[in-house]
């Protein structure tokens, strides 16, 4: 596998360089997600998805967390 590779975010279409070779300097890294968040996220998406849609998502998770108690 490449080191690095430019793909399409599934959920908003952006390019991005995905790092999965040297995943500590990976976009991703940027934002730490619970397993519950992680969670939430793999039941929409699969694959690698850029860092902005990560932190939406994130977010979103809090947002239904908070709506369900």
């Amino acid at each position: 596998m490449p080191c690095h590779e430019t793909i399409t975010c599934p959920r908003c279409q952006s390019l991005f360089e995905c790092r999965v070779g040297t995943i500590l300097r990976c976009q991703c890294q940027e934002v730490v997600l619970s397993e519950e968040e992680l969670e939430y996220i793999r039941q929409e998406f699969s694959g690698c998805l850029c860092a902005d849609c990560l932190r939406e998502l994130k977010t979103a998770f809090k947002k239904s967390d908070s709506s369900s108690k």
